[in-house]
């Protein structure tokens, strides 16, 4: 098993993360990753070789991780609201009339 460090070189990086080196790339060049929070030049120098702050991006990955969740809770929410105001009661002569095929 290898000893985990803070800062890791991209390969290892990606094994840590089960993020593909290209993703993280993406992510760098995106600006998902913050310089000199969840990498940095290792040389100090653009071009030089990139590592990347394991801790760093796991606490992104947990605080980004924790809005999606709570978007999409929200989301959820607002659809069963919409959905329960959209429940219609019908009495047994519209039901009826709705089988037979009829308008209400």
């Amino acid at each position: 098993m290898k000893a985990t460090h803070d800062w890791v070189l991209e390969p290892e990086a990606s094994d840590l993360l089960h993020i593909k080196p290209s993703t993280l790339r993406n992510m760098r060049r995106e600006r998902r990753l913050d310089a000199g929070t969840h990498w940095v030049y290792a040389t100090g120098s653009i071009g030089g070789p990139v590592v990347y702050c394991i801790p760093a991006i796991r606490e992104m990955q947990r605080q980004r991780t924790i809005e999606a969740v709570q978007k999409e809770d929200e989301r959820r929410e607002a659809e069963l609201k919409r959905l329960q105001q959209d429940i219609e009661i019908y009495d047994e002569t519209t039901l009826d009339q709705l089988v037979d095929g009829g308008q209400v």
